[in-house]
């Protein structure tokens, strides 16, 4: 799970009221909230959000998430 790595190492940076945007095209992507929490830090799924209505008719295509201090 290369993103709770990232992630791991962005908490260092992050203010207490500071928000990480992740995003990725990984078709299947999920986000390890498990791991997340283990670290102190929660995430927010806003992908329906951030889709360009392009590519509304292939959801999967894009994945953004809000990540902040638990």
């Amino acid at each position: 799970r290369d993103h709770i790595k990232l992630m791991k190492n962005l908490k260092r940076l992050l203010r207490s009221e500071g928000t990480i945007v992740f995003s990725n095209n990984k078709r299947h992507f999920k986000m390890d909230e498990e791991s997340l929490a283990e670290l102190g830090l929660k995430a927010q799924n806003i992908s329906s959000q951030t889709l360009p209505l392009d590519f509304a008719r292939n959801k999967q295509i894009h994945n953004c998430w809000l990540v902040t201090h638990a």
